[in-house]
């Protein structure tokens, strides 16, 4: 009888034995591991959001450059319409221009170039000093030079420089128009 008694004593200590918890030691692992993990994936996520910041102001300042492509052309179309000369306004120069514009205007005030946005999210050049809209981060030049090759066309090139987390950045877009018609 004391022999089980003894027996069951054993069994019972092994059995306590094996149901022991984890160490602190194997705790303090499993959590470095794991945050070691999330670290990786929260440092992932935060690349990625800033990814995207940096391909919409790029989408958004290709759609400005080709905008002041597009209207110097309406200026020269303009000028086919009216039965002026189709270069009329598109003097070699340093310009800015909006869809508010109905030709290039000289650049005469420095920051002049920087663009606002209106409540439908337009963007346009600054008027007056007192405009109450906030001026973007997008600023637009378009230069117009004469084609030394061919006396009916010109060069023209808008030029979009923004800055994104202290980094500076430009997009280009030139073409070259024609007096075709």
């Amino acid at each position: 009888m004391f022999k089980i008694k003894l027996q069951k004593k054993f069994i019972s200590f092994i059995l306590q034995q094996s149901k022991a918890g984890f160490s602190l030691v194997e705790i303090m692992t499993v959590l470095f591991v794991i945050s070691i993990g999330l670290i990786g994936v929260l440092s992932l996520i935060v690349q990625n959001i800033q990814s995207q910041n940096i391909n919409k102001d790029a989408l958004i300042a290709y759609q400005l450059s080709q905008e002041g492509i597009e209207l110097i052309r309406r200026t020269r179309d303009t000028n086919w319409l009216a039965g002026q000369p189709w270069n009329t306004n598109l003097a070699p120069g340093h310009y800015i221009i909006d869809y508010q514009d109905s030709m290039p205007q000289n650049i005469t005030i420095s920051g002049q170039e920087y663009l606002k946005q209106d409540s439908l999210g337009f963007y346009y050049n600054q008027d007056v000093v007192s405009d109450s809209n906030p001026t973007s981060v997008f600023s637009r030049t378009v230069d117009i030079i004469t084609n030394p090759a061919n006396a009916n066309s010109i060069f023209v090139q808008a030029l979009i420089t923004w800055t994104n987390h202290d980094k500076h950045y430009n997009y280009v877009t030139e073409t070259t128009l024609y007096d075709w018609k």
